[in-house]
């Protein structure tokens, strides 16, 4: 599925009418769809400027995060103010404070995809450190190149909400059964995706088998 398909779902949206706004007709976007035609760079540019995302988006194939982002494009666009009503200490109202319709559900995403990328930097930065030669030589004759990407990768972690993926490194590393099976069913659901990408590098760089 190309990032098209995935945003017209997204915004609730008929093909026939981002086809009329775009200028072109609907069987075109049927051959964008099922990849009888590419998207010309015209009509990238007419579908992020009328979705306001980037162009890439809807010629490839999303990842996770990318539709998380392009989820929380949409509640943005679509959520309006209201107004709430704010209360004394006897009960009156002493004036009103505006409020997004969907201020929680935009906060859970933003959330969501700032967490992700931080997990994200923590994988990049452990890599790195993985692909050191010297360590790959000798792991306790790190160069201060190497310690630099520890200290890196140790200011992730001291993030709160990032202190879970820690204990979810500690049991994957200490955890003799092969990969995938129970080891992974051992790890909270929430952070699946984080034992599956961090195995995936161990396996990579042959640290587990």
């Amino acid at each position: 599925m190309i990032g098209l398909e995935h945003i017209v779902k997204e915004f609730q949206l008929e093909y026939k009418e981002v086809a009329k706004t775009i200028g072109v007709s609907s069987q075109t976007i049927q051959d964008w769809l099922k990849g009888r035609r590419k998207i010309p760079k015209q009509r990238l540019e007419s579908l992020s400027k009328h979705f306001g995302l980037p162009e890439y988006y809807f010629q490839k194939e999303l990842t996770y995060m990318e539709k998380e982002e392009i989820a929380l494009h949409y509640l943005e666009s679509i959520s309006g103010e209201i107004e709430l009503p704010v209360f004394n200490d006897k009960d009156e109202v002493v004036g009103y404070s505006k409020k997004s319709m969907l201020e929680d559900e935009i906060q859970y995403l933003r959330d969501n995809i700032e967490n992700r990328k931080k997990k994200n930097d923590f994988i990049n930065e452990l890599e790195k450190f993985l692909d050191t030669d010297e360590l790959k030589e000798n792991p306790f004759l790190s160069n201060s190149s190497s310690i630099e990407t520890i200290n890196k990768t140790l200011t992730i972690l001291q993030d709160d909400n990032l202190s879970n993926h820690l204990k979810v490194i500690v049991e994957l590393l200490s955890n003799d059964n092969q990969l995938g099976g129970k080891v992974i069913t051992k790890i909270s659901p929430q952070y699946r995706d984080f034992a599956e990408d961090f195995l995936s590098l161990l396996e990579k760089h042959k640290i587990r088998k």
